[in-house]
């Protein structure tokens, strides 16, 4: 089998479509099939049935696919070490990072990232927990940083920090000049929440719960950006994350941390496969030293 081929046996036992692992690995549907089809009389047995409207590995090919999966780690590693033993050319990190890290400690991670490799071409995709450790199980960036559990297979993952809840508000709300706050003092002032879909909001939604409060938001948001937003417009007390609150700080809302028992985890992640390689643990090493020392 050659690397082509081998793409596509893993983009259908991926997508269960045949017309998205064709478009994945920039193939017409027709001349996907046709290889699809050439592959199964090579190798002597049917790789795919078809279930409702979607492709299902055999058995064999159930087999056949984690072999598969090293074998094209193993390539793209391969590729990746030859290019940057060419003269003149630059290492590449892709990244994948939930929108709060994004716009909070990554910037400073990079600026360091920077100085210590010169000449380094980066890509940074943002998205969910769930949306970041699954680009990095299936090799798609090199390294992850998410908030909240993110076990996936394939994946590989250690903390960074441990994350608690904080409360954003203009410098002139009642509760601004207090240290902290218990969320007894947030049940009798509007306050803003992240979507319960999201590890922050589960979070406090559950925190409140437990401490039989009712959790009564009046505005819920997807966006940490939007929470901060509308709290700095009056419209309540947003509870949000430290690295949100690291981004609200920044433009100039105060931050008080709440007082409750849980939290959620900041943590790196990366292709198991591949191994978390020299550039990203110097990424990382940015990404300690913006959580030692950022505002």
């Amino acid at each position: 089998m050659n690397k082509r081929e081998m793409a596509l046996f893993e983009a259908v036992g991926r997508t269960g479509s045949v017309t998205l692992a064709a478009a994945a690995t920039g193939m017409s549907q027709p001349a996907a099939s046709a290889m699809l089809k050439s592959l199964e009389d090579k190798l002597g047995f049917a790789l795919f049935t078809r279930d409702k409207r979607r492709l299902a590995l055999t058995s064999e090919a159930r087999m056949l696919l984690p072999e598969i999966v090293h074998a094209l780690a193993a390539m793209d590693n391969a590729e990746r070490v030859a290019a940057s033993m060419r003269v003149g050319a630059h290492a590449r990190l892709d990244i994948g990072a939930v929108a709060a890290v994004g716009a909070s400690i990554l910037p400073g991670a990079m600026a360091w990232l920077q100085a210590h490799e010169p000449g380094l071409r980066v890509s940074v995709r943002t998205d969910m927990t769930l949306g970041v450790a699954g680009l990095a199980a299936d090799q798609r960036i090199d390294v992850g940083i998410v908030i909240g559990s993110a076990a996936l297979p394939n994946l590989g993952q250690r903390t960074l920090a441990r994350l608690s809840l904080q409360a954003v508000m203009p410098a002139g709300h009642p509760l601004a000049g207090r240290k902290r706050l218990a969320l007894a003092d947030l049940a009798d002032t509007p306050y803003i929440s992240l979507s319960r879909h999201l590890q922050v909001g589960a979070l406090t939604a559950r925190q409140f719960e437990q401490e039989r409060l009712p959790f009564l938001p009046v505005i819920e948001v997807n966006q940490y950006s939007a929470a901060c937003a509308f709290a700095e417009r009056g419209l309540g007390v947003a509870i949000l994350d430290s690295m949100s609150g690291l981004y609200a700080r920044r433009h100039g809302l105060v931050v008080v941390p709440v007082d409750v028992e849980g939290g959620l985890d900041l943590d790196i992640v990366w292709p198991l496969n591949r191994g978390l390689g020299r550039v990203a643990r110097q990424l990382e090493a940015g990404l300690l030293h913006e959580l030692a020392h950022g505002d």
